[in-house]
């Protein structure tokens, strides 16, 4: 009789211990595999995230949030700040407040860019903006013009190449969408913006963009139910500037204390989420680890108490012929097989379960896709696990070597 067939009919016997234990390893098979992909979707977040400006001003929060939904359009619609501020830097003018005080420019700004999340179409951020946009520094990873030219007129809009592609537009086409506002669940009544051109791919969020230019962005909040502020329809979400090194302190001093926004300074801000994302995956890997320790010493407890019970048996197949090469072979047979099912459950377990964990970790996750998560991951933690078997058969192999057969055979009773 072959050892593949000695090995599933010693599994079929025992069958309750054996689907115990490949449950179990396909559990942890699963989760580590969930983990992994937390793991790796959760950094692919960034790979997205814009590296034009160094500075953004938006209304006073976090100054990661402010980082994240400038840069990578994460998060809800961020409340409104107003867009004197981002004129008079424009304009290189000496700002002035309501006390008289006057504050002259120990700064120079190179490059401004205002940006008004208005909105959503599909999973799409609508955002209001000027052809400031196309002229931002890197330019390598900034957004340039495909074909078409940027909005000159209410109604227009340029697109980003994922949505391009995504959604089958091209120049001269229209959507339709709705306008949306901070604090609000309703929308605007549905109106039409026609598609003057397409983006260069990037590779960034400015790809995952529809652009317009402001007076359509602005008309679109203030003629939404429930939009109300001192300031009108003139407001922004954000702006984006470049300085000068030796004027980060005094901006941000007139910013942060003179004036209702915040700014974060994106090398900073930069840094701050790479040590929390980079703790987050210590902790991460650190389970990983533990499940599969745990996943090794269930293995090795299984395997170490079944060749307790086994002794007679072996001793059996060794007087019958069998060597003990052979037997470790059929050891080793038994587990690569149970080894093997629980990978083919755990790959189950992890189709199934997928949506549900990724939806509860939040929206702000990419989708898995064949980049940023292949299909064949599920097979690197099942030879993980694979490897955690073979480890586990060990121990129960070396008490088969010290096994004295004709010591066990005397003493059946």
């Amino acid at each position: 009789m072959s050892l593949l067939r000695l090995s599933y009919l010693y599994l079929k016997r025992h069958l309750l211990t054996t689907a115990i234990t490949v449950f179990s390893l396909a559990i942890a098979i699963a989760a580590v595999t969930v983990l992994l992909k937390l793991e790796v979707l959760s950094h692919s977040r960034f790979d997205t995230l814009a590296t034009q400006g160094d500075a953004i001003v938006g209304a006073k929060s976090g100054g990661i949030d402010i980082l994240l939904g400038a840069l990578n359009f994460e998060g809800e619609l961020p409340n409104y700040i107003p867009q004197n501020l981002y004129e008079t830097l424009k304009a290189k003018k000496d700002i002035s407040f309501e006390d008289q005080a006057k504050f002259q420019n120990s700064f120079t700004v190179s490059h401004i860019t205002p940006l008004l999340f208005f909105g959503k179409y599909k999973e799409f951020k609508l955002v209001g903006t000027d052809e400031s946009l196309l002229s931002m520094v890197p330019t390598e990873s900034a957004p340039q013009l495909q074909e078409g030219q940027f909005p000159q007129n209410p109604g227009e809009a340029v697109i980003g190449s994922q949505v391009a592609e995504s959604q089958s537009l091209t120049v001269g086409q229209s959507i339709y969408t709705h306008a949306e506002i901070y604090g609000s669940k309703i929308s605007s009544a549905a109106f039409p913006l026609k598609i003057t051109g397409v983006l260069k791919a990037t590779g960034k969020s400015w790809d995952k963009g529809i652009f317009t230019n402001l007076t359509t962005a602005q008309t679109a909040v203030a003629s939404t139910p429930g939009y109300q502020t001192i300031w009108g329809p003139r407001v922004l979400s954000y702006f984006i500037l470049n300085i000068q090194n030796d004027g980060q302190d005094s901006l941000a001093s007139l910013i942060n204390q003179r004036t209702v926004s915040q700014i974060a300074f994106v090398e900073k801000e930069k840094t701050r989420l790479q040590e929390l994302a980079g703790s987050n995956q210590t902790l991460q890997l650190l389970v990983v680890g533990i499940l599969l320790l745990l996943s090794t010493l269930t293995v090795l407890a299984v395997f170490y108490t079944r060749i307790e019970g086994r002794t007679v048996e072996l001793a059996v197949l060794r007087a019958l012929g069998r060597s003990r090469q052979d037997l470790t072979a059929l050891l080793i047979l038994e587990g690569l097989m149970m080894g093997f099912s629980a990978i083919i459950i755990a790959a189950i377990l992890e189709f199934i379960l997928n949506p549900i964990i990724l939806s509860t970790a939040g929206s702000t996750l990419p989708a898995p896709t064949a980049n940023n998560w292949p299909w064949w991951m599920i097979l690197v933690t099942g030879a993980f696990t694979v490897f955690a078997v073979m480890i586990a058969s060990l121990p129960p192999v070396w008490r088969l070597f010290r096994q004295d057969i004709h010591s066990t055979l005397r003493n059946i009773h």
